[in-house]
């Protein structure tokens, strides 16, 4: 059988590789020149995970191939990105690059040149249940677990997709990396999202849109001006830094309004959520059409907490929570959980607030 691994540069994705060929597989190493190169900065980093996957490669001694999607990452991610800070959501790229990128595209176009499968370095499991349907589950590693981003995958998907580590944990793999002589068996791991490499996304969007977000008002929960703000992608649900706010006690960010321009604050209370809706939920597993209880992040360093799942039609949900949440965000990921499997997942696109105080 023929893998497609798709090598980062990383130490996730180099091991994942070794693996595979422990195990008897064809492995070849693919990159994904992703960023268009507006800036050198944006280059170099181009260029040097390319060179890290190929040296991984040259290591393992699998052929290596870099495939180009540059103009589909612009008009799929990022142009994506970009939308849903001017919607007023708070958007989750990852969660999107996994269906429509790395198991989309990068499957799509292994799948033309030969090859069985894909492979990628994600801490999570997926196998075949006896009914034929295939299931993804948590990885073993509950720090690094990132069964969260890939609650968005078909079936069909699935079931072409390997993931090695699934049953390791970080110290293991950098373990392995180390004795088989690969360079990056120390490398640190990555905290930000790929296109916005030094964690300040407010300036890509300005680059990309500088007009796209004017100032606009602060306003109370009873809709009374109290400030201005800076444009609405410099504020997500929760943040309490850099309000700069005259008030006595802490404020945060409650919600934000495309619509109006406005983005509302609180006190802590007000950032508790009763429930929220969910769209574009994809159902891994088969979930019930009736009501049920379930487990479910919003966020994804977020611990599970009990809800009350209730289908609206097929691609649709409201979740309502056991306990208050709080800072639950539109535009980001809900995933629903059975201890350790995957029910399914989809975006957040309006919150029911609580008045319960904080515990």
């Amino acid at each position: 059988m023929k893998i497609a691994v798709g090598l980062s540069g990383g130490v996730d994705s180099s091991v994942a590789a070794k693996l595979l060929i422990e195990q008897g597989y064809d492995v070849c190493g693919i990159t994904l020149r992703l960023l268009n190169e507006q800036t050198s900065a944006a280059k170099e980093q181009t260029e040097r995970i390319i060179e890290e996957a190929a040296q991984a490669a040259r290591v393992l001694g699998i052929p290596h191939c870099v495939y180009d999607f540059r103009a589909e990452f612009q008009k799929q991610i990022i142009d994506y990105f970009i939308q849903s800070y001017r919607s007023g959501e708070t958007p989750n790229p990852c969660y999107i690059c996994n269906k429509q990128i790395k198991f989309g595209l990068l499957m799509e176009q292994a799948l033309r040149e030969g090859f069985d499968a894909v492979a990628t370095g994600h801490y999570a499991k997926v196998f075949q249940e006896p009914s034929g349907r295939y299931a993804l589950e948590r990885g073993a590693d509950a720090q690094k677990d990132q069964s969260y981003f890939l609650a968005l995958l078909s079936q069909e998907q699935l079931s072409r997709t390997f993931f090695p580590l699934a049953e390791l944990t970080k110290p293991e793999v950098r373990l392995i990396a180390e004795k088989a002589g690969l360079v990056n068996a120390h490398k640190s791991d990555s905290q930000d999202i790929c296109f916005v490499p030094d964690g300040d996304y407010t300036a890509v969007i300005d680059a990309l849109a500088p007009d796209a977000f004017p100032e606009g008002d602060f306003i109370d929960i009873n809709g009374v001006k109290v400030g201005t703000h800076r444009g609405l992608h410099r504020y997500t649900i929760g943040q309490r830094r850099g309000l700069a706010l005259p008030f006595g006690y802490p404020i945060y960010v409650v919600e934000k309004s495309a619509e109006h321009n406005t983005v509302t604050v609180g006190s802590g209370e007000t950032l508790l959520a009763a429930a929220c809706s969910v769209r574009e939920v994809n159902r891994i597993a088969e979930m019930p059409l009736e009501p049920f209880y379930a487990e479910v992040k919003t966020r994804y360093r977020q611990q599970l907490k009990k809800a009350r799942i209730e289908p609206i039609g097929t691609d649709r949900v409201r979740i309502v929570f056991t306990e208050p949440e709080r800072a639950v965000a539109c535009g980001q990921a809900a995933v629903f959980y059975s201890g350790s499997r995957v029910l399914g997942g989809g975006i957040i696109d309006s919150v029911e607030s609580s008045s319960c105080p904080i515990r």
